[in-house]
């Protein structure tokens, strides 16, 4: 099988989010009757940059590359785990899709050629896929949806919560996974992991912070991402609510810091209008830290998956709050919970770490192993 390892992240990578390198550890290390032929773009792993970089590699050079790969090494399938997939391939190609924010928001691609590339031709090649993979069900019904792409060409091949994360807390604190009820900040702290844009939503945590200032309750919140000409925005309303002194815009933190920061909080509070995933959650819920999410699809497919619950003994059962994105007093509320009900932050953090580590690296591999079979055994996709 080539394996078409465009875009993978390395130089430039932020926060803690899953990599489609996750997916290849997993095939290596949980299938080993696959053999994996790696196609890169460049020696350096460097994201591909612009359309017409990207369009160079998927449609001539990887086609090229699959061609001599097939010939000499006798490869049967091309899987893209990054974005686009060969329109023309020697052999079946399966492409994972991890979001449509393209079909959700094409307002925010700008200038023809980017918006041909991302509204267009991106979902094409995603229809001529034999197969696509995707990592919750929330997406599949999207695509299914969006793209009349038919439901059982469509498997869902679950992340699982980055290994060094955990590694990072066992340093910092090897006693995480015991969760003591009266472990709890002296102030208030929440923490958004995610980069400024406006789909994260972070303007949403930022005035919830504030209203609990108006019950009386002084909590800090840092918003760690990427700066982006948001982050003005954001520290604006931080000023206009009068709750400047206690937000903070620390920028990407390397993963030894969040990680530190996660331990340490209240609470992550994610908060999203749209995810394909979602990953920040989960990560820190394999640290023990508690979580608050946004009401979207895809929260409800992976972190409400009943699925999962009959593995777990039932005083690890409780579920995670999701809110609505514009609900800014329900969340207040949910932080003040937190903040005033030790048992039941206690229990959410044990939960938490029960239930993300029901997701792991074999039931990825295993899951795209399925994927694979079935689109060698499945006529090409119109």
């Amino acid at each position: 099988m080539a394996w078409d390892l465009q875009a993978v992240t390395g130089p430039g990578r932020t926060g803690l989010g899953v990599s489609v390198q996750f997916l290849l550890d997993a095939l290596r290390n949980y299938a080993q009757d696959t053999e994996v032929v790696e196609l890169r773009p460049n020696l350096s792993d460097t994201a591909l940059k612009g359309v017409l970089d990207r369009l160079k590699w998927e449609q001539w050079r990887l086609p090229a590359a699959l061609r001599t790969a097939r010939h000499e090494q006798d490869v049967k399938l091309c899987y893209s785990p990054a974005l686009g997939a060969p329109i023309s391939s020697p052999v079946p190609v399966v492409a994972h899709v991890h979001d449509l924010i393209p079909l959700h928001y094409p307002h925010l691609f700008t200038g023809a050629a980017s918006r041909f590339y991302w509204c267009k031709l991106l979902p094409y090649t995603w229809r001529r896929c034999r197969a696509l993979t995707v990592s919750n069900q929330s997406v599949a019904d999207d695509i299914c949806e969006m793209l009349s792409y038919p439901a059982d060409r469509i498997h869902v091949v679950p992340y699982y919560p980055d290994p060094a994360v955990a590694a990072a807390a066992q340093v910092i604190n090897p006693g995480f996974r015991e969760i003591d009820v009266n472990d709890t900040p002296k102030t208030p702290l929440f923490v958004t992991l995610a980069t400024h844009e406006w789909r994260k939503n972070i303007e949403a945590v930022i005035k919830a912070v504030a209203k609990l200032k108006q019950r009386g309750i002084t909590a800090r919140l840092t918003c760690i991402g990427g700066h982006t000409p948001l982050t003005e925005t954001y520290r604006k309303l931080s000023i206009g609510l009068g709750i400047s002194s206690q937000v903070e815009f620390p920028g990407y933190l390397e993963r030894e810091q969040a990680v530190r920061l996660l331990l340490s909080c209240t609470a992550l509070a994610f908060m999203s209008h749209y995810e394909g995933y979602g990953m920040p959650p989960q990560e820190a819920q394999s640290i023990g830290c508690a979580v608050v999410l946004s009401d979207i699809p895809c929260h409800r497919k992976i972190y409400l998956d009943e699925s999962r619950w009959p593995d777990l003994a039932e005083s690890h059962r409780i579920r995670p709050q999701l809110i609505a994105p514009q609900d800014e007093s329900a969340l207040a509320d949910e932080l003040e919970r937190l903040i005033e009900d030790q048992e039941y932050r206690a229990g959410l953090r044990r939960s938490g770490l029960a239930y993300s580590a029901t997701f792991g690296p074999a039931d990825t591999a295993g899951s795209l192993r399925g994927a694979f079979a079935s689109a060698l055994a499945t006529p090409q996709a119109g």
